[in-house]
């Protein structure tokens, strides 16, 4: 294979010289390269990497959604690892060269799915040109075989696979018997990894539930209503697992059993809403499928819904998700004996403000579903519109 040079758009360039040996010559350098930049040419040269890029798994599925849906990819995706010739940095055109000229020695060393769903989507025509990925350039290798057994093999075991172990999850195990997405639930890392499951990680699981707990995230604070919104649940997976965690063994059990009267609801709440947004867009004079993050395509059907996987023929993101189902908190209060139950039938609520919801939400300026389900303005105006509802409601009945 001759020679090759490729040109990419890149932010955040650094050289990284070892800090141990003053003399070597493997250079590291990083930055933040454009997706829509890097040449498909480059699918060429993956001899360097040792696994098989198999697309139809459920992680190389998960990075493709990620790199379709998530403007933050470049923080959520581990990245790429290249072993180059040489590289240089153009700081006026914020461009970066490198070329290739070993096939055993350059080219892909890990993250090979990551690449190919880049170049899948590239064909497509589907790549946001504000999509970047977190690349490391080295020059100077004379093998990537240790690089390469180090980056694919040394992965750490994750907080919830620790946790699985030591039972912690039984308490919701149990409270989700007989639900339809019961074994789809991830608990450890690569579980049902070989198998054809839409998996749902158990993270996500327990922020949703999160929205709706009062020791978390109470109503009320001191009588008062609470202005603190669950925003966290959204922005941050991993922190609701560890905030569900520290809670203590005993205080997460008693808060989940005094949940479960309600929980089926809140998930059958989620499947309501998401199967319903754009109907209730329509009769709030809002052209849902017009929006480009609905993924509209004439009526085909575009994908399954969360948690019940009915055919969706509008996607909707859960930046839009997490905001307006967390409203209707507003909804729970607690009972003499502590366990939930719900002020006014969310169901109803649904049915008669469901049009005004959906409204707000596509009346904000940001076109970013990300940006949206992080306003907190946004989080409180929902909430108080069902609260207020809930209240008048509640009042007259």
């Amino acid at each position: 294979m001759e020679n090759q040079k490729f040109t990419v758009n890149v932010k955040e360039f650094k050289k990284m010289s070892s800090p141990n040996y003053a003399h070597s010559d493997v250079v590291k350098y990083v930055c933040y390269v454009q997706c829509s930049s890097i040449d498909p040419q480059l699918s060429e040269w993956m001899g360097t990497n040792p696994r098989e890029q198999k697309m139809t798994t459920n992680v190389a599925k998960k990075i493709s959604d990620s790199l379709k849906t998530c403007a933050n990819f470049h923080e959520l995706n581990r990245g790429l690892v290249l072993s180059v010739e040489d590289i240089s940095y153009d700081n006026k055109s914020n461009t970066a060269t490198f070329s290739l000229s070993n096939p055993e020695l350059h080219g892909d060393i890990d993250g090979g799915h990551t690449l190919k769903a880049i170049f899948d989507l590239q064909e497509k025509n589907s790549l946001s040109d504000d999509r970047y990925v977190f690349v490391e350039f080295f020059t100077g290798l004379t093998s990537t075989v240790e690089l390469a057994e180090a980056r694919n093999t040394s992965v750490q075991v994750d907080l919830k696979s620790i946790e699985e172990l030591k039972n912690s999850f039984d308490v919701l195990k149990e409270a989700f018997k007989g639900l339809p997405f019961e074994n789809r639930i991830q608990y450890k890392m690569n579980e049902y990894y070989n198998d054809d499951v839409d998996v749902i990680d158990i993270r996500e699981i327990i922020s949703i539930l999160l929205m709706f707990s009062q020791e978390v995230y109470p109503i009320t604070d001191g009588g008062v209503l609470s202005e603190q919104q669950p925003i966290q649940c959204y922005s941050g997976k991993e922190a609701s697992l560890r905030k569900f965690l520290n809670l203590g063994k005993d205080e997460r059990e008693k808060m989940i059993k005094n949940m479960t009267p309600i929980i089926p609801q809140i998930f059958s709440l989620w499947e309501t809403i998401e199967v319903n947004f754009a109907n209730k867009t329509a009769d709030a004079n809002k052209r849902y499928g017009t929006r480009k993050y609905s993924k509209f395509d004439g009526g085909k059907v575009i994908g399954k819904s969360f948690f019940e996987e009915k055919d969706l023929i509008y996607y909707i993101p859960k930046g839009l998700m997490y905001p307006l189902v967390g409203a209707f908190r507003s909804l729970v209060r607690t009972q003499k004996d502590h366990t939930y139950e719900w002020k006014v039938n969310p169901f109803e609520v649904w049915d008669k403000l469901g049009s005004k919801l959906t409204g707000i939400i596509l009346d904000e300026k940001m076109a970013n579903p990300d940006v949206i389900a992080k306003n907190a303005n946004l989080w409180s105006n929902l909430f108080k519109e069902i609260y207020i509802y809930a209240y008048v409601t509640s009042s007259i009945s």
